[in-house]
């Protein structure tokens, strides 16, 4: 059926309309859902480049779980701030991590640079869930990227030659300040070392040694468990060290 005057004079009209604001978003910056932008801003004080960072949105805490989007900041951006956009986003809840992986071992570890929604990126804390609802341009704000920091301890032991005593040797990767240590042999109770107690230095070895029970000491697993203080929050870490 002919389309009448009147009815042709709409189309136009919305024609135009629909042009008329893919013009002004174009000149605008607009967003079509469903978005999610933000920008990532490097910590004062702090060393780095946000620009060599990829950004993750993940369906997981988990950060070892593959991304379900990936996205590169904009190369308009500076080494201290950068945006970055997930043009096409499924509705749902994720969580953000903005990731330089310094030391190329392909996982989140000390000494990387992160950032995450929500707050400042810590062990045991993956930032709050960035929630996109369906048609939604969600703005993420900015994720500030700062230098990750994971503690870790190494501890080895071994047996004396005629194998009556064993000795601990354990190194921290950060300063600590040490509450203490305690120790299970294999089938024992854990045992306090009452000298282990102290500021510890980063990179630097301590003993914890003389240990004996009056005749052959066992071999296997041992645990080691250490408690303390780091950047002014508590930590507990538990290892296990074999000893022939």
């Amino acid at each position: 059926m002919p389309v009448g005057n009147d009815a042709r004079g709409s189309l136009v009209r919305s024609a135009v309309h629909i042009i008329g604001l893919a013009g002004i978003c174009l000149l605008a910056g607009c967003r079509f859902p469903t978005t999610v932008y933000g920008r990532l801003a490097l910590k004062p004080g702090e060393q780095g480049d946000v620009r060599l960072a990829r950004v993750e949105l993940l369906d997981s805490a988990a950060w070892d779980s593959a991304p379900v989007y990936t996205a590169v900041p904009e190369s308009s951006g500076q080494f201290f701030g950068a945006p970055f956009e997930f043009p096409v986003v499924a509705p749902g809840a994720y969580y953000l991590l903005a990731w330089q992986d310094r030391n190329a071992d392909g996982k989140v570890s000390d000494g990387d640079l992160t950032g995450v929604y929500g707050g400042r990126h810590k062990p045991g804390w993956p930032g709050k869930p960035v929630i996109v609802p369906e048609g939604w341009t969600v703005d993420a704000g900015d994720i500030e990227m700062a230098t990750y920091e994971l503690l870790v301890v190494n501890a080895t032991g071994a047996r004396s030659q005629s194998g009556d005593t064993t000795t601990f040797t354990y190194i921290f990767n950060h300063d600590v300040h040490l509450n203490s240590l305690s120790v299970a042999f294999p089938g024992q109770p854990a045992l306090p070392d009452p000298s282990a107690p102290g500021a510890k230095v980063a990179d630097s070895a301590y003993l914890s040694d003389d240990w004996h029970m009056g005749g052959q000491m066992p071999t296997g697993l041992h645990q080691l468990e250490f408690r303390g203080v780091f950047r002014d929050s508590s930590f507990g870490l538990r290892v296990a060290v074999p000893v022939e």
